[in-house]
């Protein structure tokens, strides 16, 4: 009798559990998904029968799985994937490295993996960081960027660089952290200069006043470039993925129709077409930012031109523009060093990789050499720089 009595309490706490389990939110699976007719038997959290979720299969290309495998896909211009249609579901379309479109089964997954192009992410992964980690980083920047007295300038791929008074000392400290880039990067990416939505101030609004004047999307890129590995190739999946992991869809977003994430939200994405209502598309001329900043090279050939220590000059005359030396036209010096070759202007999600990208291979480039030092405030009259 006892152990009757026994079993009839264990099924009664079984059933209580599971009841308190359904109603834990307000409302159970049944009653949500009765709400919205439009709603697919996935939602509310019925996440074994969410075809768009990573469950860790070859293909990668079910949605909602933010770290799984994620592939290079069919975006347009302002990196949103295009959705194909199968059956009743959308699913995003993976490309092998010609760009082709990759064929997929019945379930959305790809017939064939082996074609797809896998994104890697490197050091960018800092960005699963808790998000005190990186509120804390930012505060760390801003102690430097909003120092009494400071002056900011960028450095010969775009960091901040502030100076500022310290005592009796003059300091030069150019944000060189991955992570504090990422959480200088992560708020731009929310907020670009303007007003915050809860009404404060943007911290970061002064960069783009008088006398800077500088944009934040530019800015924002060589953040990133500063965040990610110094070696590789930034691409616009990378970028694209990167602002998913991170939110950051900016104050004109675009929704991408019939993608949606593990629990049933609509999935946004910046907008490099229109970042602010009303305003032109993101754009990008590396001859605007890289053919005003100058190197010097101390060793060339077999001759050393030391920097004189009371005066830190050198006496080294071949100093060029970063653009020549890094598109390969200065005599002397290696083939090209930018990824991405192009003439005029690179606009949209495309523009925005490419400068990354070039912010990237100058950092590479300058920083892995102890002979070629940046002069920020030289603009010399050279024939190699006409």
């Amino acid at each position: 009798m006892r152990k009757k009595n026994l079993l009839f309490v264990l099924c009664l706490l079984v059933s209580f559990g599971l009841f308190t389990q359904c109603e834990k939110y307000g409302k159970s699976k049944t009653d949500l998904a009765d709400e919205d007719p439009d709603r697919p038997e996935w939602a509310g959290g019925d996440t074994d029968s969410n075809p768009h979720i990573n469950k860790n299969d070859d293909s990668g290309t079910k949605r909602g799985g933010d770290y799984g495998d994620l592939y290079v896909l069919k975006r347009n211009i302002d990196g949103v994937p295009e959705m194909i249609e199968i059956g009743t579901e959308y699913y995003v379309q993976p490309v092998d490295v010609d760009g082709n479109t990759l064929e997929l089964n019945a379930e959305g997954e790809l017939v064939d993996p082996t074609q797809a192009i896998e994104v890697e992410f490197g050091r960018l992964n800092i960005v699963r960081s808790p998000e005190s980690v990186l509120n804390q980083a930012f505060e760390e920047a801003m102690k430097v960027l909003a120092a009494p007295g400071a002056s900011i300038t960028l450095d010969f791929c775009g960091r901040l660089t502030s100076t500022y008074p310290d005592g009796t000392e003059i300091i030069v400290k150019t944000i060189d952290s991955p992570r504090e880039n990422m959480a200088i990067y992560k708020y731009i990416m929310t907020n670009l200069f303007e007003p915050l939505e809860d009404g404060n101030d943007n911290r970061l609004a002064f960069l783009g006043d008088d006398p800077y004047n500088f944009d934040p999307l530019t800015i924002a890129a060589s953040c990133f470039a500063a965040g990610s590995d110094k070696t590789g190739t930034v691409d616009i999946d990378e970028v694209v993925y990167i602002n998913g992991f991170m939110d950051c869809i900016g104050l004109n977003e675009i929704l991408n129709e019939h993608e949606y994430d593990f629990n049933y939200n609509p999935k946004y994405y910046f907008n490099y077409g229109e970042p602010i209502d009303g305003q032109s598309e993101f754009r990008y001329n590396r001859g605007d930012i890289y053919s005003d900043r100058y190197i010097q090279f101390l060793a060339w050939g077999t001759t050393y031109y030391p920097v004189d220590e009371e005066t830190g000059l050198s006496e080294s005359p071949h100093i060029y523009s970063i653009l020549l030396v890094m598109e390969g036209l200065v005599p002397g010096l290696e083939g090209a060093k930018f990824t991405y070759m192009f003439t005029g202007e690179k606009t949209h999600v495309e523009g925005f990789a490419i400068t990354v990208d070039d912010a990237v291979q100058v950092l590479d480039y300058i920083h892995g050499d102890s002979n070629i030092r940046f002069l920020p405030e030289t603009h010399p009259q050279h024939p190699n720089n006409s």
